[in-house]
């Protein structure tokens, strides 16, 4: 699972994570101090079609789109997060200033497809 981590930091995005669907961790890039609580509670945010602001790796994002229970988009300041849920996992990817949201959106989205 870590290679897929991986793969996306090597795509631009500052942090990235695949847990499964109870929020457990199975990959996570260096320098991401998410918990699976956060990926709990992010699983469950996206489940419920949440409109508030969200905590993952410490950071605040307020909600952008969360419509379907499978791709959430959230924002802060210049960065942002991109969560999208396969069949078995949870894949986040956090972007900073140096991504535009949509290359993060698609890597994240692809890589859970």
């Amino acid at each position: 699972w870590q290679a897929y981590a991986d793969q996306l930091t090597n795509q631009g995005i500052a942090k990235a994570a695949v847990y499964g669907h109870d929020g457990s961790e199975w990959a996570k890039s260096a320098g991401n101090s998410a918990t699976g609580a956060e990926a709990q509670k992010l699983l469950q945010h996206m489940s419920s079609n949440g409109t508030s602001q969200i905590t993952y790796g410490g950071q605040s994002f307020i909600t952008l789109r969360n419509a379907d229970g499978q791709v959430f988009y959230g924002k802060q300041g210049a960065g942002g997060i991109t969560a999208a849920k396969s069949g078995k996992a949870l894949v986040v990817g956090v972007y900073d200033q140096n991504l535009q949201p949509g290359q993060c959106n698609n890597a994240v989205e692809n890589l859970a497809q």
